[in-house]
């Protein structure tokens, strides 16, 4: 379990920095410069360790039923494309085995002895560096005040990481909540209520943000828990904060009571029509990795499949498009959120978890880039799916996945 953690907080030491750094004046010259450098080789020091794994141990490919097969299809085709098409072959290599890197520590860490240990240990480094990282915001959110967030305000990271916008931070405050709620509703214990204060400052910062993505988030991970728990009375006290959550901060502050703002993209359009442009140059196989910043000036393409399309064409597209179909086939296959109750324990607790946070960032894809490309959303949402995947084959009280479907989770 030691060796997927160590792996795991390998790829999240590439976050907040780039290869840029180690050509940068400072890299040499300051310490907080050399570590920013360093930091940026992290990811492919995670996929050194795991291509050396596997030509020691010649594991067998596991993914022939789960949707990571997918996405490991998109990075082979991004790589390719980031080979032979990149205007920056350099730089788009780079960004593909910092995407690579994450999809290998999974399946190091799915044929572990216990899979189910070893994917709980990856998402619990998910919510340690997510606390991490909100914590480190609050104070200047506090600042800040109640609804008085400038439009465009990005929040500093602790010691000169750099900063993350509002839709960034929106997203670190959601998980942290979803974290909270579900263990707080499925807890016996009265020391749940605890969780309760404990929640309330990454409220303030998630009503602060008044990020559309997040607050959507909030929306469709609520709706799931309530299809996967049932009936529940505290739903009376727990509906209505997040009812008001998103009125408050998405309607009336992010909003000003007005549909037509609350439905504007906020120039998303434009930087979509200059990606299909792109696209229609490249359709097949796109222009690599990281080919928005390359070839746009830096801008952001704000939608998962246009970067997908940007990134690897068409075909690479329709199988990132495939790896989200057949996740949540896999859901409805399976049946899980109906018998998601029936799991005891933590195994109960990370599969609602996995499960809402999964749906928020699928709701979150069509207006960020959610997976598309090596950040924080692809850390979050690959445990989450391995999770899951492992509990759709899994009857509740085993403790291995079916004889049957085991090829899809581990071998």
């Amino acid at each position: 379990m030691m060796s997927s953690v160590f792996l795991w907080l390998l790829v999240w030491g590439g976050m907040f920095t780039s290869i840029d750094a180690v050509g940068s004046e400072s890299f040499l010259r300051s310490g907080m410069g050399f570590l920013q450098g360093i930091r940026s080789l992290f990811p492919l020091a995670a996929l050194f360790f795991c291509l050396l794994w596997i030509l020691k141990e010649r594991p067998a490919f596991p993914f022939r039923r789960n949707p990571l097969l997918f996405w490991y299809a998109y990075a082979a085709v991004g790589v390719l494309s980031s080979l032979f098409l990149s205007q920056e072959p350099l730089t788009a290599i780079y960004w593909a085995g910092n995407y690579l890197a994450p999809l290998m520590a999974a399946w190091f860490a799915l044929e572990r002895p216990d899979p189910w240990d070893a994917v709980r240990a990856l998402i619990y480094s998910n919510y340690a560096m997510f606390a991490l990282v909100a914590v480190s915001i609050l104070p200047e959110a506090f600042r800040v005040g109640w609804g008085n967030l400038p439009r465009f305000r990005q929040y500093t990271l602790m010691f000169g990481l750099g900063q993350i916008n509002v839709n960034g931070a929106g997203r670190y405050a959601l998980t942290i909540i979803i974290v909270h709620a579900v263990r707080f509703l499925l807890g016996r214990s009265r020391l749940r209520y605890l969780l309760i204060p404990a929640a309330l400052p990454f409220l303030f910062l998630l009503t602060q943000t008044q990020s559309r993505t997040a607050l959507l988030g909030l929306a469709v991970a609520s709706v799931l828990f309530v299809i996967m728990r049932g009936s529940d009375w505290r739903f009376l006290f727990v509906g209505p904060v997040a009812v008001a959550v998103v009125y408050i901060s998405g309607f009336q502050w992010r909003s000003h009571g007005s549909m037509d703002r609350l439905m504007s993209l906020t120039g998303r359009e434009y930087t979509w029509r200059a990606g299909l442009e792109l696209i229609k140059k490249s359709p097949f196989l796109g222009w690599g990795f990281q080919a928005d910043r390359i070839m746009m000036n830096s801008e952001h393409m704000h939608n998962s499949y246009l970067h997908a399309a940007i990134h690897t064409g068409v075909i690479g597209m329709l199988l990132f498009v495939a790896a989200l179909v057949s996740f949540w086939g896999m859901v409805a296959r399976s049946g899980i959120l109906f018998r998601a109750k029936r799991f005891t324990g933590e195994r109960r607790t990370l599969l609602f978890e996995s499960t809402m946070i999964a749906g928020f960032l699928t709701a979150r894809s069509f207006f960020e880039s959610t997976a598309a490309f090596y950040g924080v959303d692809l850390l979050l949402f690959i445990p989450a799916i391995a999770c899951v995947a492992l509990a759709a084959w899994t009857a509740p009280g085993d403790e291995s996945p079916r004889e049957e479907a085991a090829p899809a989770c581990a071998s």
